[in-house]
């Protein structure tokens, strides 16, 4: 029986590296890249960091990519087919299974590893915060039911003095469980989950926080057919009440209400309310302008450079592809801060759908596909607005136009 370390092999394919050549830049055999993508050897530890370097990703995600090992199957099935060998999905169908089993667990027995300091635990929370922006949705998944269930232990068990930090953290922490639920379509635990967020927020008095759970019970909404609505009113009076009275001087609060007019002004332009989606962005441009600088305030990405790219998927959403291509050439996604790899894959999505709707010509949308991938490859395997781009590509494919297409949609799971 053949084993494969997939995801590996995928990742050197993607940034368009041979064998030969992967093992020219580490100064190694062409025979022991084989032997390590087959599983038959492990690289020892001081090859390690020159390998994530050379493949451009964390010494975590190339330990994940090095515990993947699969069945290696014929290429070319389409994903469905009774054949298919569940050990080859890109992204497991199970991604939340974790964090759905925590939230099903109402009275949950105390944590197996009980955070040591509420310290400890918003180092814990910022973690998965911070996978999850450089889109390693597979380790922040992994790590979330642990660090809900000791955020909780910790909320119901923490000193009066620590009560108010104890429940901001576990905010937090359904904040980044709401996110991932969310990005992988998954609407109801998205909106439990932003829901639990808001119950501690609430707790512990945070206004800004608050927000934050706001606009993911929004994200999830939107995931949710028929609640197109609901979405509006909950972005609308989140935002009326930020508005209203003095304006906000905390960078928290002004992050958070910028994150939702950004949210609603892509909804009111999907709805084809033009005026409205300027009106918002408009709002949100000002607002950034008293940040100053692309910052990541509660991790929300706010700033001048996120304005503009929800400016292009606005247009998206619009149907005006011209107006987001012409956005995007003047958009330098290096001002964001380092951790935003999703956010700068995001645009490539953006555009791909642009190219699309512009032209009959689609080898533009794969190439942006390709590099959504490049910078991120889990966020064109679990985003579904990529991967509903791949499959319609599929529909409508042309090998000799799109070269690169069917190794792209193998790798973001459509094809085995």
């Amino acid at each position: 029986m053949a084993l494969k370390r997939h995801r590996l092999c995928h990742r050197r394919k993607t940034l368009g590296f041979s064998q030969e050549r992967l093992a020219e830049i580490l100064g190694v055999e062409r025979s022991t890249i084989v032997r390590w993508e087959g599983a038959e050897t492990d690289p020892q530890p001081w090859h390690r960091s020159r390998i994530a370097d050379a493949l451009r990703v964390t010494l975590e995600q190339l330990d994940e990519m090095l515990v993947d090992v699969s069945v290696a199957t014929r290429r070319g099935r389409i994903m469905g087919e009774d054949t298919r060998d569940p050990a080859a999905e890109v992204v497991p169908s199970d991604l939340l299974a974790g964090v759905r089993t925590f939230l099903s667990s109402y009275m949950p027995d105390r944590p197996a590893e009980p955070t040591r300091s509420l310290a400890d635990l918003r180092r814990s929370v910022g973690r998965v915060h911070s996978l999850y922006q450089r889109a390693s949705y597979r380790s922040a998944a992994r790590l979330l039911p642990t660090v809900l269930a000791q955020a909780s232990d910790l909320a119901t068990h923490a000193p009066e003095e620590q009560r108010v930090r104890a429940y901001q953290a576990l905010a937090a922490a359904y904040v980044a469980a709401s996110k991932l639920a969310a990005k992988v379509g998954d609407g109801e635990s998205a909106l439990m989950t932003a829901d639990r967020a808001s119950t501690a927020a609430g707790l512990a008095g945070d206004r800004a926080l608050l927000a934050v759970a706001a606009y993911q019970a929004a994200c999830g909404l939107l995931r949710i057919p028929g609640r197109t609505d609901q979405t509006v009113g909950v972005l609308a009076s989140s935002i009326d009440r930020l508005s209203s009275g003095r304006p906000a001087t905390d960078p928290d609060l002004i992050s958070a209400h910028g994150a939702l007019l950004l949210l609603a002004a892509v909804v009111a332009a999907s709805s084809g309310e033009q005026k409205a989606a300027g009106r918002l962005l408009s709002q949100a441009d000002r607002l950034a302008a008293e940040m100053g600088s692309d910052r990541n305030r509660l991790w929300t990405a706010f700033g001048p450079t996120n304005v503009a790219i929800h400016t292009v998927s606005a247009a998206v959403r619009a149907g005006r592809p011209d107006q987001a291509i012409a956005v995007a050439l003047r958009l330098d996604t290096s001002r964001l801060p380092t951790v935003l790899v999703g956010r700068r894959a995001q645009v490539h999505v953006d555009l791909a759908a642009a190219s699309m709707m512009g032209s009959a010509d689609r080898s533009a949308a794969v190439l942006h596909l390709l590099e959504a991938e490049r910078t991120a490859a889990e966020v064109v395997q679990a985003n579904m607005q990529a991967r509903e781009l791949i499959s319609d590509l599929l529909s409508k494919e042309r090998r000799s136009a799109t070269p690169g297409l069917r190794p792209l949609a193998e790798r973001a799971g459509l094809l085995a």
